[in-house]
């Protein structure tokens, strides 16, 4: 009976999704009707949902989401983002640089539909007609998602610590190989075919120096929650604070910013994922997956995997896919003691799926821009994204993961990889 509940569920939710209702409205309903199958009283429900809504948790996750959704669109409507164009055009390697280099930079701001900013850039740099429109596609949407593993302003990261209780620090840390393979396989596929050019006229040190003036508020808002110990949500709304002041855009300008920044959807999307998770809780449905996993001797990893990949693959969207396929997995990732590795797996299946989504508005965004074939485009993307998948299937059977089972890491270690992280991405 547990099984058909489940399933039920699961039915649910992607009859939702096929039916282009949002993330967080289908999180909801999959929360009430759990209550619904495991016959849930109301007045037990209701306690459950004012307790969660009054959490330091639901306040912290629905702050850092906002806040950091709201920077991106600043930094795009201050014009940080054309800023960092033309710096990158003077480092060495000239294209060949810039397309590696300029996706990732724009990847640290995270926004809905990011690759569409970074696709002209690419478009840009790439403008040589050997360099055909899937090519081009692939290339930005690769390298704009190779920070999504490690990057902790991503909120796939801050859900996956809100979620599990893993601190965001070792999820980018445990995470972090990941990004770094990612990047090491990009360069093997895609950079190494493009002919480097001469760089611009202005030189690396004022390339470099024009780098840092347009990421200066994302570096503010690591310094002062690494270094200062300020909670994230107050170092973001420093940094947006000061940005402000240094800048002082146009009231259009900021109209713009906050009215894309500060979506109603994103805290239905957060309040969506904690209801469910809350739902699932007070059902006792938690628990099933792992007698289901015993009773049908299927391997943990098995079904991480499917979950996953399947809210990934439904949604297109890192923070989708960790809000539903985590909750659901409450019983192996961290009901009975956190588990890194299972986590790490998790958000590897997911993010399989996610970057072959046709849901995927980057992919669509990106593929639209530049009028490529799409199924050229998954002919190009699954070798890679397959060799990813083995890479970090490799990383979990290697005792990676091991390295996190108590928290002997350090907040200074943790800052650290976190600044690495950012390098890298």
């Amino acid at each position: 009976m547990e099984a058909v509940k489940l399933l039920a569920l699961f039915v649910l939710i992607v009859i939702a999704l096929r039916f282009k209702l949002s993330v967080g409205i289908t999180l909801i309903i999959a929360g009430l009707a759990t209550a619904l199958l495991y016959a849930i009283p109301i007045g037990q429900l209701a306690e459950g949902y004012w307790q969660l809504v009054q959490s330091p948790k639901f306040i912290f996750l629905t702050s850092v989401v906002l806040l950091i959704t709201l920077m991106g669109s600043l930094l795009k409507e201050v014009g940080y983002l054309d800023k960092l164009s033309s710096a990158v055009q003077g480092l060495h390697g000239g294209q060949r640089t810039g397309a590696m280099v300029l996706p990732p930079l724009i990847g640290l701001m995270p926004m809905p539909g990011g690759s569409l900013l970074s696709a002209p850039l690419v478009d840009r740099v790439l403008n040589d007609r050997r360099y055909k429109p899937e090519f081009r596609t692939v290339t930005n949407y690769w390298f704009r998602h190779i920070a999504e593993f490690a990057w902790p302003l991503y909120p796939g990261i801050v859900l996956s610590e809100a979620i599990t209780g893993l601190p965001i620090g070792d999820v980018a840390l445990l995470q972090l190989p990941l990004t770094i393979m990612m990047a090491i396989i990009g360069i093997f596929f895609f950079i190494r075919t493009i002919q480097p050019s001469a760089a611009n006229s202005h030189g690396t040190g004022t390339a470099l120096i024009g780098i840092i003036g347009a990421l200066w508020p994302i570096a503010l808002v690591i310094l002062i929650y690494g270094i200062a110990r300020i909670e994230l949500a107050w170092a973001l709304l420093i940094s947006i604070a000061v940005m402000l002041m240094v800048t002082r855009p146009k009231r259009a300008n900021l109209w713009r910013a906050t009215k894309e920044g500060l979506s109603y959807k994103l805290i239905l999307l957060v309040f969506g994922a904690l209801s469910f998770q809350t739902t699932l809780e007070l059902s006792g449905a938690i628990e099933a997956i792992p007698r289901l996993s015993a009773g049908y001797n299927l391997p943990p990893e098995l079904i991480i995997f499917l979950v996953c990949f399947a809210a990934g693959i439904l949604t297109g969207m890192v923070a989708a896919y960790v809000a539903i396929g985590y909750t659901i997995l409450a019983g192996l990732l961290y009901q009975h003691g956190i588990e890194p590795g299972y986590i790490m797996l998790a958000y590897l299946s997911g993010y399989f799926g996610m970057m072959l989504s046709p849901a995927h508005l980057c992919l669509v965004l990106t593929n639209e821009y530049f009028k490529a074939d799409l199924s050229l485009v998954y002919r190009r993307l699954a070798p890679p994204l397959t060799l990813l998948l083995l890479g970090g299937l490799l990383l979990y059977f290697s005792g990676w993961p091991e390295l996190f089972g108590d928290e002997s890491l350090s907040r200074a270690s943790r800052l650290c990889i976190l600044t690495l992280s950012g390098v890298d991405g």
